[in-house]
């Protein structure tokens, strides 16, 4: 078998990032006052550019004829590769992250050899052997297009204004990171003390925060906003569960999840965390 790429050009104008990162607030049932962002509907326009079908091909005779066979692995456009380079932005959450485009295709080869059944009768090392094989090809005829798009893509006012908000979340998701883990406290209650650049916006709240956790106060004492009926022990366990995720699958960390933290949050009310 061996990889095939067909290059066509899309017709269709589509949205890019948005061109700003706003910031506002908003009052909890309980009076408090967090901070919050969001980006805005005004967003660059993207021309038409290429799409690329990516096939797995595999050629036979039959009755005595030449025939070629092709799966198709994926339809990726110019914008997916170009978007693609945000995949490095996760690294610091997880080490083991790969580029979700490459591993989609590769899961998606995967899957097309099992049904082709061109490996039965292969040991492992065979099986292994054919597979780099069929990879190689694939990195081979994709790096052609592939870092030249990516490449490009930062050299334009989108990437770098992009770029600019995504160190501004990252600077962000980080502090909030570490506060939590510093304080123990509840994500809510750092956007109520600070804003999304690190500014101190309540004062008083965060002294409390700071005097809480030199005091000591139990899960019980603090101003929490549930109604869950969980242990001290199971709410820590909780609260981790949840940084975890909505570190992994906030919007502004990973803009291709949007309904995963819906669900989330969903949870974390659920919780009463």
């Amino acid at each position: 078998m061996y990889i095939y790429v067909k290059e066509s050009i899309s017709k269709l104008k589509t949205k890019g990032y948005a061109k700003e990162l706003l910031t506002g607030t908003r009052e909890l049932e309980n009076g408090l006052t967090i901070n919050t962002h969001w980006y805005s509907d005004d967003c660059f326009i993207r021309n038409p550019k290429s799409v690329y079908s990516i096939f797995l091909c595999k050629s036979y005779r039959e009755n005595g004829k030449s025939k070629t066979k092709q799966y198709k692995i994926a339809t990726i456009s110019y914008w997916d590769i170009a978007e693609s380079y945000e995949d490095d932005f996760v690294d610091w959450l997880s080490p083991e992250f790969d580029n979700i485009l490459w591993v989609k295709m590769l899961t998606k080869i995967d899957s097309i050899l099992a049904e082709d059944g061109c490996l039965s009768g292969l040991n492992d090392n065979a099986q292994k052997e054919y597979l780099y094989k069929i990879q190689d090809d694939l990195s081979d005829k994709c790096d052609c297009f592939w870092n030249k798009i990516v490449n490009a893509f930062k050299k334009t006012k989108e990437y770098k204004v992009h770029e600019k908000h995504r160190q501004i979340l990252e600077a962000y998701h980080t502090n909030k990171m570490n506060f939590l883990e510093d304080y123990d406290c509840y994500p809510d209650e750092y956007d109520v003390c600070f804003d999304i650049y690190g500014r101190v916006t309540n004062s008083e709240y965060l002294s409390r925060i700071r005097d809480r956790h030199s005091s000591h106060e139990s899960v019980a004492e603090r101003v929490i906003y549930r109604d869950a009926n969980y242990s001290r022990i199971e709410l820590q366990y909780l609260k981790k569960f949840y940084k975890t995720l909505s570190a992994k699958y906030h919007p502004d960390v990973n803009s291709k999840t949007t309904g995963e933290m819906q669900f989330i949050n969903k949870l974390k009310e659920q919780w009463g965390i």
